[in-house]
């Protein structure tokens, strides 16, 4: 019978007569070769890739459902060495070749603890550059929480298209709690009367506007933007007409 067996997190290979093996390091004998920061972060990063890969493969093959649960829990490849790797090299050379493409790299992979230094590193080191809008787009996306470090992103990155995008991120986030609600539609206008964002960004103004008139005018409570349209019978109608009726409207299409 064959067993997978899992040290530090990682899956392992097996040697002759079933031995389990531990498979190699992505920031050990992977980055020997390398000399700069820009190669050892390289060959870090691309190790764990091809890590990861194998392991997904490895997933998509397995059949029983059971068997893959167990085995994405317990088997997946563990990037907090080449997260911690990536890290080090930087506080040492901070602004060395390679760095700031290495810091994004990890925003996918890094844990919370790891995730709020690399912020930290990059709004430090690089909050000048367009890289910060990676942050605003993890931290925009992130399901739940998120809001302080968008407000750090806004408050601190000297790239205006960076802080224009943050700010969105922000406003959609407060927008979507009914605690804040308010203060994000006061951000979100704000936002939209940005000098000239209809020329430095005409679609992330015309979100603003969609995620404005959402809030203001299809709440629950508001009233219904009115419809204008014809009858079966060719006859012109608007749903104002139909106003203190109860009115049921039937969307349909042919695609």
């Amino acid at each position: 019978m064959i067993a997978l067996v899992v040290i530090s997190g990682g899956p392992v290979v097996f040697g002759q007569a079933g031995q389990a093996v531990a498979p190699p390091s992505p920031t050990a004998a992977t980055t020997t070769a390398a000399t700069t920061v820009k190669e050892q972060i390289k060959a870090a990063s691309k190790a764990f890739d091809k890590q990861n890969m194998e392991f997904m493969k490895m997933l998509r093959a397995e059949k029983d459902n059971t068997k893959k649960r167990e085995l994405y829990k317990t088997g997946r490849p563990d990037p907090s060495g080449t997260v911690n790797l990536i890290l080090k090299l930087a506080r040492e050379n901070p602004k060395a070749d390679g760095v700031e493409n290495g810091l994004v790299w990890t925003l996918r992979v890094a844990n919370p603890t790891q995730r709020r230094e690399v912020t930290q590193f990059m709004l430090t080191h690089y909050q000048d550059s367009k890289s910060i809008g990676n942050l605003a787009q993890y931290y925009g996306r992130m399901y739940g929480g998120g809001e302080p470090e968008l407000r750090e992103i806004v408050e601190k990155a000297g790239n205006e298209a960076v802080r224009l995008g943050a700010t969105y991120y922000l406003a959609e986030k407060l927008m979507n709690n009914k605690a804040t609600q308010q203060e994000g539609l006061t951000l979100m206008k704000q936002l939209a009367r940005t000098p000239g964002l209809d020329k430095k960004n005409p679609n992330l103004l015309a979100q603003a506007n969609i995620k404005i008139m959402v809030l203001e005018k299809l709440g629950i409570g508001c009233i219904a933007p009115d419809i204008v349209g014809t009858d079966h019978e060719g006859k012109e109608f608007k749903l104002s007409d139909y106003r203190g009726q109860v009115v049921l409207l039937d969307f349909w299409g042919i695609w």
